[in-house]
């Protein structure tokens, strides 16, 4: 599933420079940056919808600053019938994940850091830097955790951005599933990864970086044969479980919100 992604990955970190492109890639796309259009001004809709505090010029700003590096494919899109947006509707994405994730988060008050398994080239991590600040909420570290070449992407892409970014975080290899990472009581995010990958993997996640977690927000993928019964397999208490907003998975095979 990964190899032609993660080929892609190794050349396009071999340069010193980052691939000023590498989000228009067709390899790349298979994985990541895919949201369509329709998707998009449903994201528009749920975040005018659910997050009325926040302002179109917030969005505008991160979705600007996101879209910079990489050459997305754009789409433009409707705000108001005066504002709109040209962007990559996966940027929108990552606004409203964000959005939900700190809002869910918020509610943890023990929770001050983070861990995230399967994070792309970091752009919600970038996204929930720029709206915890908006939303005044506190991170005091961020872990990421990915296969080595994704985190030098991660590394490089993260690096453009360092004047955006005011969370301490480090990141750790996907090999290790955790081990390294010696603080507990964290709040873990994995957006479609956790239940992709191969079900040893994810055990030995279960096993080594679970126990140090205490709360958490999962997208639950059912289409890859763990239906969303199974989320008993994490040995955690869920708090709620509601479908995917916008569903971006088929009707046979529906994606959730998992708060735990």
């Amino acid at each position: 599933m990964y190899d032609k992604y993660l080929d892609f990955i190794s050349k396009l970190i071999d340069n010193n420079k980052l691939d000023m492109n590498f989000k228009h890639n067709v390899e790349y796309n298979s994985i990541l940056e895919h949201v369509n259009f329709q998707q998009g001004n449903e994201y528009i809709d749920f975040i005018k919808l659910l997050f009325p505090d926040i302002k179109f010029e917030n969005v505008e700003e991160f979705v600007l600053m996101n879209d910079k590096i990489g050459s997305p494919k754009k789409e433009n899109f409707m705000w108001s019938n005066e504002e709109f947006l040209s962007c990559s509707p996966t940027s929108l994405r990552y606004v409203f994940h964000s959005l939900v994730i700190l809002k869910y988060y918020a509610t943890n008050s023990s929770n001050t850091k983070i861990v995230e398994i399967g994070c792309g080239y970091g752009g919600l991590f970038l996204g929930l830097c720029y709206f915890s600040k908006i939303l005044n909420t506190k991170i005091d570290h961020y872990y990421l955790i990915d296969l080595p070449e994704i985190c030098s992407l991660i590394r490089k892409y993260l690096e453009i951005h360092n004047e955006n970014i005011q969370i301490p975080y480090t990141l750790h290899s996907a090999y290790n599933y955790g081990s390294e990472i010696n603080d507990d009581n964290l709040f873990l995010i994995s957006n479609y990864c956790f239940t992709e990958i191969a079900a040893e993997i994810r055990n030995k996640y279960i096993s080594i970086l679970f126990p140090k977690i205490s709360n958490g927000f999962i997208i639950w993928q059912t289409v890859f044969n763990l239906p969303i019964s199974e989320t008993k397999i994490i040995c955690k208490n869920i708090n709620k479980i509601e479908e995917e907003l916008p569903q971006t998975a088929s009707i046979q095979n529906k994606n959730f919100f998992v708060y735990f």
